[in-house]
C-alpha cells in the first residue's frame, strides 16, 4: 500500500503561489476600480448638483462599493496569510484533519484537493471536513 501524501511538493506549492499572487492582481485590479467609480466628485457629499441627481440611488452606489472594497479586501487578506502557509510548509493541509484526524473523511486527507486549492486558493479545510463543520458535526 503506498504511503499517502502528507505535503505538497516544491513543484506544487510555486504552482499554488503563482495562481494566489495571480488572484492578488485580480483583487487589486478591482479595488481599484472600485475605487475609480468613487472618486470625491462622485460623492453625495458635494453641495453643487444638478437638481435631478437622484441622492437615493448614489448613496446605495457609494455603500455598494463600500462593502465589495470591504470584500475585495478580506479576501487579499485571506490570499496574503495562504501565501504565509506556504512559506511556514503548512498550505494545503487541512486544518481539521491536524486537529482531529479521526473526524476527517476525505480521499486526499490530510491534504486539500489541487482543484480545491486552485478554485479557492485560500482554503484552510478539504472539503468534507468544511461541510461537515458548516452542520456543526465537527
Amino acid at each position: 500500500m503506498a504511503k499517502q501524501k502528507t505535503k505538497y511538493t516544491k513543484v506544487e506549492l510555486k504552482k499554488f503561489e503563482a495562481n494566489i499572487l495571480a488572484k492578488m492582481a485580480e483583487v487589486n485590479q478591482s479595488i481599484e476600480g472600485v475605487r475609480s467609480t468613487t472618486k470625491p466628485t462622485n460623492s453625495v457629499f458635494i453641495q453643487e448638483r444638478s437638481e435631478d441627481f437622484n441622492e437615493g440611488t448614489e448613496a446605495h452606489e457609494v455603500e455598494k462599493n463600500f462593502l465589495l472594497m470591504s470584500r475585495e479586501s478580506d479576501y487579499l487578506v485571506n490570499l496574503q496569510k495562504a501565501l504565509q502557509r506556504i512559506k511556514d510548509g503548512t498550505y494545503g493541509i487541512c486544518e481539521i484533519s491536524t486537529k482531529t484526524p479521526e473526524k476527517c473523511e476525505s480521499p486526499d486527507c490530510p491534504l486539500i484537493s489541487k482543484e480545491r486549492l486552485m478554485e479557492v486558493p485560500n482554503a484552510t479545510k478539504g472539503v468534507f471536513c468544511k461541510e461537515k463543520k458548516k452542520l456543526n458535526l465537527i
